[in-house]
């Protein structure tokens, strides 16, 4: 039934009506007269009437048929007659709040058990009942501090602490964010109980994480997981306490063994284990890992998861693997440092042609965090590619910030030197040639021609069988090019 329900969510259930019918005390008999004056009085200030005692009994046949109302009225019909001891005012108090409470008028059944205790006339183990059932509603309420100062004042009168108590004292501090005291309560009613349940946990496990007792979270997670393996979410935040205690490496197996028995499903989480996967200088694992599920569609396939698993691959060093994901990338964001990456990986491949490419594409862009690197690495590609006087074109942008001037003045100085030295080389092998190709003019200017076709129509030497070398450095004549002359 509807009021009994209500009435064994409280503490003590306010006396039972059987246990409040024994307390009855009718009017003392004249022949008692004889007893010791004392204790009669004693007796008397916690007893009632027989008229009062009588109304109440009638009343409370009135609850047990469920008649609510009529017993809430009866009663404060009663506390508006005469006479009324102070015990006997509380004890109507007391069981109009019970009749408040049954009809859904909380803040009236709270009312009436606080005038009860206020008139102090009742014994100690009753008022604490109505302290604690008072405070169990104002929590209820949301009105914490009211409530937890209510059964902490039952407990300083002398009622225990139990698990119940300890776990409403925990709730209604945590709401006060007095998160020391709520902690106390809450390891309380966790020792107090014969089996922890959830709730016992979670509460501990709160505090713990408002004052920020990372050692205390992990133990108590662990137990937590011991108790309930299923839970994937005690797994994950098991794993983030491990990181937080510096104890990364066994984060990272937790969350391998959580990815092996297929309790990571959402994008977020096997990008993070991905990131393990990096963070412990193994990515090749955690790219084929990320390109695995990217494939199978159960990590989004944003422009963000693909730079993540490119990452992964130029990590590895696996730049052919690397290269088409780099491509989609840069097609998706056209942002100047996927192409430098992409720049990177070609370079890596050994395509000079279109890594060069790519860098420039990157530098036009924009949005490098150090261009003048980049403008470094766009002349390297050209001396590769024996594109000498492009490379120093190249060096020479870099030298525009400091960080990469010192880089390029040093490359700048080498391919200077090496396209003097090639110069020289080049000077070198044209002079044996066209002292070679004199000789042989000199050889052949000797010999008395061979045809007509050795003299032209004025009749002067020519030599139309000079070699195909000769003949750059040589006229038909054999003199040599104007541009071949010594300065």
């Amino acid at each position: 039934m509807r009021g009994q329900t209500r009435h064994s969510g409280l503490t003590g259930a306010i006396g039972a009506l059987a246990a409040l019918c024994l307390g009855f005390t009718l009017a003392t008999p004249i022949s008692a007269q004889t007893e010791d004056r004392r204790e009669r009085s004693e007796r008397q200030e916690h007893s009632l009437s027989s008229r009062v005692g009588q109304r109440i009994l009638e009343l409370m046949e009135a609850e047990a048929e469920g008649l609510w109302t009529i017993a809430r009225d009866g009663y404060r019909d009663l506390l508006a007659s005469d006479g009324l001891s102070a015990y006997e005012q509380a004890t109507v108090l007391k069981l109009l709040g019970r009749a408040r409470y049954e009809l859904d008028d909380t803040a009236g059944a709270i009312t009436a058990w606080q005038q009860a205790v206020d008139l102090d006339a009742l014994p100690d183990e009753d008022a604490n009942v109505l302290r604690i059932n008072s405070g169990q509603l104002l929590l209820g309420e949301g009105e914490y501090r009211p409530g937890v100062d209510l059964i902490e004042a039952a407990l300083t009168r002398g009622t225990p602490l139990n698990a119940d108590l300890a776990l409403r004292l925990a709730q209604g501090y945590g709401q006060l964010q007095d998160y020391r005291t709520g902690m106390r309560y809450a390891r309380q009613a966790f020792e107090m109980s014969e089996a922890p349940d959830r709730q016992h946990y979670s509460i501990l496990l709160f505090f713990y994480q408002q004052l920020d007792l990372v050692p205390q979270q992990t133990e108590l997670m662990a137990q937590m997981i011991a108790r309930w393996p299923d839970q994937k979410s005690y797994w994950t935040s098991y794993a983030s306490l491990l990181a937080r205690s510096g104890r990364e490496q066994d984060a990272f197996e937790i969350n391998r063994i959580l990815y092996l028995n297929g309790m990571l499903d959402t994008s977020a989480e096997l990008i993070r284990l991905a990131q393990y996967y990096s963070y412990y200088e193994y990515p090749y694992g955690g790219a084929t890992m990320l390109e695995r599920e990217l494939n199978a569609g159960r990590v989004d396939p944003t422009p963000e998861n693909y730079q993540a698993l490119a990452n992964l691959w130029r990590q590895a060093r696996e730049w052919d693997r690397a290269l088409p994901v780099l491509r989609r990338v840069a097609t998706l964001t056209g942002a100047g440092p996927d192409y430098e990456k992409l720049g990177e990986a070609l370079y890596q491949s050994g395509d000079y042609a279109e890594a060069e490419a790519m860098f420039v594409q990157a530098l036009n862009r924009g949005g490098l965090s150090r261009p003048g690197d980049t403008w470094n690495l766009v002349g390297t590609v050209r001396v590769d590619t024996d594109d000498l006087e492009g490379a120093v074109d190249a060096f020479e942008a870099a030298l525009a910030w400091e960080y990469s001037r010192a880089g390029a003045q040093g490359w700048i100085s080498f391919v200077e030197q090496k396209i003097a030295i090639e110069r020289q080389g080049e000077e070198f092998r044209q002079r044996v040639a066209i002292e070679g190709c004199e000789l042989d003019i000199e050889r052949m200017r000797r010999s008395p021609p061979l045809g007509p076709e050795d003299v032209d129509s004025e009749g002067r030497r020519i030599f139309p069988r000079m070699d195909d070398v000769c003949q750059t450095y040589f006229n038909l004549y054999g003199e040599l090019h104007p541009e071949f002359e010594r300065s």
